[in-house]
């Protein structure tokens, strides 16, 4: 726990030593205490990296092969990326050509049925002008019949 000192304290402020590094002379031992007290902060944090120091250090050298092993994997790894890239950019061009070929034949299939289907409709007013026709001469022939049939 620390004491909080308070402005208006002027004993306690000349009992305590200087904590910055300004204010002390250098090459002192007070101010190689001020600086190792301003580095407490890295305390926690060099505690966590000196086991891994250590763990490296107990090994010798670091193992050079497995990294130049996993440097190979990677490099391995990014040729077949950049081939499967490469076929799937292959494909993608070939499926918009199929595309482009099945869009054409699309409509010209969409203009083949408009023309059939106005085909379609002037036969069918030619067959109905037909069949009216062929009404009025069966009407006819049966009056003439009719009248024939009469008159004899």
């Amino acid at each position: 726990m620390t004491k909080h000192r308070t402005p208006d304290d002027p004993v306690a402020e000349a009992a305590l030593p200087p904590l910055s590094l300004e204010k002390a002379e250098k090459g002192s031992h007070r101010s190689m205490w001020e600086l190792l007290l301003q580095l407490r902060v890295l305390l926690p944090y060099l505690a966590r990296i000196v086991p891994l120091l250590d763990r490296g250090l107990l090994k010798g050298s670091p193992d050079v092969a497995e990294l130049t092993k996993g440097i190979a994997e990677m490099q391995n790894g990014n040729r077949d990326l950049e081939v499967q890239a490469r076929n799937q950019a292959l494909q993608l061009e070939r499926i918009e050509q199929q595309m482009g070929r099945l869009r054409v034949v699309h409509e010209n299939s969409i203009e083949d049925s408009r023309r059939l289907y106005s085909e379609i409709r002037s036969l069918r007013s030619w067959l109905f002008a037909m069949a009216i026709l062929l009404v009025v001469l069966l009407l006819v022939s049966v009056g003439l019949l009719t009248f024939l049939v009469v008159h004899s």
